[in-house]
């Protein structure tokens, strides 16, 4: 009977023990979007998904954490594309795993004073990019805004350090240091790095003082000189009025010299806002060409906004200079947003067909009526 209590006892101890450790851990927490839609006109219609992912945040002690990445939005099945109204694939099958890192903060292991040197290390699948300095909804002058990820001339995903972009994870490790709390300087390298092509590098800082941000760098980006990114963002308010501007650039150092630019601004006042960029491109035949993007914005209530954005293109081979326009009612409750709006696409030859920035362009670049649900948790 003894032995039997004293084995209780220690059982109780046990338990007791890892109950109190499990409660001093830091908890899971986790993150995500799951966006999905329809969109049709009088001749072609289509459902999609434009988001569909979860992002899991493991601590395993106060210095070190795991990030876990779920999405496959991608693959999730639709109707439209189903027979009879069956799913053209299984659930099962849509779920891929598009970021797994681990961070460590070398400067709380080693117990340094972050105030003036702090190293963190990232090492896993993902991609690392700049920071992003852009003013539109559409985004695409965020053209210094790179790193190691998929990218193309005339725009990149921006995903930020360690970001997930479907389609173009690589293995990478990076060394994120910031000093004096006011800039970061980064030095990241994936698998690739030393052989004779495909060669993926980052080697940049960015920061900020006040309201000036900045960043600037270098990175192969597959090619044999690699392109030089430069950004630099400015933003203030005064009472109701808030003011952002910024300028990107990516200077190519290959013979093949496809330098590309931006810049832009946005304005807020109360209820409004006015953003607009200006950002250079290159055609399919390589020729040096200019669009225009830019968002009206008013929030007539905290759940009921108008979003009008215009996309222009000044490409004199271009059929039209009106490419696209987005335009739609957001009616927001809580964490869910509802979407019912308008995309116009010009379609015509040499058209950018900038497209979609949160309708579903599932209906083969046509347009028309869109209605969304959008949930972030």
């Amino acid at each position: 009977m003894k032995k039997a209590l004293v084995v209780l006892l220690v059982l109780t101890c046990l338990s007791a023990a890892a109950f109190a450790d499990m409660a001093a851990r830091p908890a899971i927490t986790y993150g995500g979007e799951i966006t999905y839609g329809v969109i049709g006109n009088s001749s072609q219609t289509a459902d999609g998904w434009t988001n569909g992912e979860v992002n899991f945040t493991l601590p395993v002690d106060a210095n070190n954490i795991i990030v876990l990445g779920l999405g496959g939005w991608q693959t999730l099945p639709t109707m439209s594309s189903g027979t009879y109204g069956s799913t053209s694939s299984p659930l099962s099958s849509a779920a891929n795993i598009e970021l797994m890192y681990g961070r460590t903060d070398i400067g709380g292991v080693l117990g340094i004073d972050k105030m003036m040197v702090d190293p963190v290390v990232y090492g896993g699948w993902g991609v690392f990019d700049l920071p992003a300095y852009g003013v539109t909804e559409y985004g695409t002058e965020r053209v210094a805004a790179v790193g190691i990820d998929g990218w193309n001339l005339n725009g990149d995903n921006a995903n930020g350090i360690f970001g997930n972009e479907a389609g173009h994870g690589y293995g990478i490790m990076a060394l994120d240091t910031k000093v004096m709390g006011l800039v970061d300087i980064v030095l990241a390298t994936s698998g690739s790095a030393f052989t004779q092509a495909n060669q993926e590098a980052l080697l940049g800082g960015y920061g900020g003082v006040g309201p000036v941000s900045f960043e600037i760098g270098w990175t192969l980006r597959s090619t044999a000189k690699g392109y030089v990114p430069v950004g630099l963002q400015y933003a203030t308010s005064f009472g109701d009025i808030g003011l952002t501007v910024m300028g990107n650039l990516l200077a190519d150092l290959n013979s093949t010299a496809y330098t590309v630019w931006s810049v832009g601004g946005k304005v807020t006042y109360q209820i409004f806002r006015v953003d607009a960029a200006l950002i250079s491109y290159y055609t399919a035949a390589f020729n040096q060409a200019f669009e225009l993007t830019g968002d009206l914005e008013a929030a007539f209530t905290p759940n009921v906004a108008i979003v009008i954005s215009p996309f222009l293109n000044f490409d004199s081979h271009a059929t039209d200079t009106f490419d696209t326009l987005e335009a739609f009612l957001k009616f927001t409750f809580g964490a869910a947003n509802v979407k019912f709006g308008y995309l116009y696409m010009a379609n015509g030859l040499n058209d950018r067909n900038a497209g979609n920035d949160y309708a579903p362009a599932t209906n083969g670049k046509e347009g028309g009526i869109w209605l969304q649900t959008d949930f972030n948790f």
